[in-house]
């Protein structure tokens, strides 16, 4: 298979419904010759198959943070209440919830290049989190007015929770980590070929704003609603990539409208910083709630899925 055939079909994924995007990624695979494979000697990593790929692991590490902080948070605030804590006041993890990360680690060893570290650290990931989800589910039980007799030899669920807890928040930075290794390459020989090939124009500016968007909805994930005060720095490098973007779309709105999904992608785009905004004078104020922090999370989680929906090679008709 050739190196355009490879780009153009990765170029396809994009703009694709989940489950065709998800046979053409697998067709892909399937049809890499010796010189595609990345285990030709010495041959460095697609940057585009990388990108799909990771893709699967940022989703599983985006999706399944905000549920289960917000779990966190919720024990933590049942516990400062202390015996007047009701069950209600702690939502459960569904399991349903975790499933983009079952994804991952059914798809994501499929696909081409191997990243065994990755894949592993990841499927580590998904246990800690299942157990997690375990964890303030008792945690919940136990504050029902009938709590289940506990199983044989079962230590107390707060104790439980504690465990979980942080065995989850280890291996979420670990994954966080190996996701950041990739990407960073990943990044840099994307925005150069880019560069290379359209210069610096509207796909360059839209891709330099979501990397610059990262640090900071991590940073977010990682804090509640009093200590998130600590990520404002990491706000700005979006604000000034997002002011690059907009005056590029801005010099000619026609030609951005045409490109395949970027009307969707901009009112998507228009809605997370909305959303972080509110939040980022709420948190000068001192007067955020950990519901605005989940917010700008999921609005960033949909800019994302917008974002890989955008087709820069297809115009709407």
């Amino acid at each position: 298979m050739s190196r355009a055939v490879i780009l153009s079909l990765c170029v396809v994924l994009a703009a694709c419904g989940e489950d065709l995007r998800n046979t053409i990624g697998e067709r892909l695979q399937q049809g890499l010759t010796p010189s595609d494979s990345v285990a030709a000697k010495g041959a460095p990593l697609p940057p585009e198959l990388v990108s799909n790929k990771l893709g699967l692991y940022v989703e599983c590490v985006n999706i399944t943070r905000v549920p289960l902080y917000a779990g966190f948070r919720e024990v933590h605030a049942a516990r400062t209440v202390g015996k007047k804590a009701r069950a209600e006041s702690l939502t459960p993890v569904l399991e349903e919830w975790l499933e983009p990360c079952a994804k991952a680690q059914r798809e994501g060893p499929l696909l081409q290049p191997p990243l065994p570290a990755l894949e592993a650290t990841a499927t580590i990931y998904l246990a800690s989190a299942r157990e997690l989800a375990a964890a303030i589910g008792l945690v919940r039980e136990s504050l029902s007015e009938k709590p289940a007799a506990p199983e044989p030899g079962a230590n107390d669920p707060a104790a439980r929770f504690d465990a979980a807890f942080n065995r989850w928040d280890t291996a979420r930075q670990a994954l966080d980590r190996e996701i950041e290794v990739h990407q960073r390459s990943v990044d840099a020989a994307v925005m150069a070929e880019i560069e290379a090939r359209s210069g610096k124009g509207l796909e360059w500016h839209a891709r330099e704003m979501m990397r610059a968007a990262r640090p900071y909805v991590r940073c977010l994930g990682d804090h509640d609603e009093i200590t998130a005060k600590i990520c404002a720095g990491l706000y700005t490098p979006f604000e000034e990539a997002y002011k690059a973007f907009q005056a590029v779309v801005d010099a000619d709105q026609g030609a951005a409208d045409k490109v395949f999904w970027m009307p969707q992608f901009i009112a998507s785009l228009t809605e997370y910083r909305t959303a972080a905004e509110a939040l980022r004078t709420a948190l000068a104020d001192n007067k955020a709630k950990s519901d605005e922090l989940g917010l700008v999370v999921r609005e960033y989680n949909d800019l994302v899925r917008d974002f890989a929906a955008i087709n820069f090679n297809a115009v709407d008709p």
